[in-house]
């Protein structure tokens, strides 16, 4: 029975798991909603308005790590990353 699982069920390989560095929190893709590792995906910065600097001309406010999370995209591959900015909805 072991054997039959140990040839079913292969170990990933190493180029698949995560390396030193890699960031493992969960995200879900803005596409089609589902969870994925975020070394395994795909980051995307939103442009910026100019409107988004104060009045000092510094782009620093004091909540600037919830922010960074809101001007990220997140998707599981480049296809969703393509679908998304073509309108397209997921079914």
């Amino acid at each position: 029975m072991w054997g039959f699982y140990k040839f079913m069920y292969p170990r990933a390989p190493k180029s698949m798991m995560p390396q030193e560095g890699d960031v493992t929190t969960l995200r879900n893709c803005n596409f089609c909603g589902h969870s994925l590792a975020e070394y395994r995906g795909v980051v995307e910065n939103k442009p910026t308005a100019a409107t988004d600097t104060t009045l000092d001309g510094d782009n620093k406010s004091s909540n600037d790590a919830n922010n960074n999370a809101s001007n990220e995209l997140f998707f599981c591959n480049y296809e969703h990353q393509a679908d998304f900015h073509a309108g397209k909805k997921y079914s």
